[in-house]
């Protein structure tokens, strides 16, 4: 369970910790083996690089693809809350960035952020900035 129970522009920013713990680790180990790799060329220890660079490549391509996953999660519920509010039109309109963005708008404004958005053109973060009440997403990963 997340410990806040709001959100605000300057507090919805999400670091997934344990991301940047293993990629930490990773890279550590990466430098050590590499470093043991030149002072003693063995077959095992270009193997032990390997290893190491594939665990940081891993911790990447994880990371990307819980991203990845994360935006068509929230493209659907856009969608949904679009149709709901007889905006489905203006969905194709949107850019992902432009829909996760407008996820933190609530019902009400989102009529309203959407107009601007597409007249305005505005960025993900003009979006977020022009959010007056905040729809937290307290389930991010």
């Amino acid at each position: 369970m997340p410990k806040t129970t709001t959100q605000s522009y300057a507090k919805h920013a999400h670091t997934p910790k344990p991301t940047g713990v293993a990629g930490l680790f990773g890279f550590i180990a990466l430098v050590l083996l590499a470093y043991g790799a030149f002072a003693a060329p063995t077959l095992q220890n270009v193997g032990l690089v390997c290893v190491a660079f594939s665990v940081i490549v891993l911790v990447v391509i994880s990371r990307w693809y819980t991203v990845g996953l994360q935006d068509r999660i929230i493209r659907l519920e856009m969608q949904l809350r679009l149709d709901r509010l007889g905006r489905a039109g203006d969905f194709g309109r949107l850019s992902t960035p432009q829909l996760v963005a407008l996820r933190f708008g609530s019902d009400e404004e989102l009529p309203g952020l959407i107009d601007r958005v597409l007249t305005e053109k505005l960025t993900p973060d003009q979006i977020k900035r022009a959010v007056t009440n905040w729809q937290a997403d307290l389930h991010r990963t």
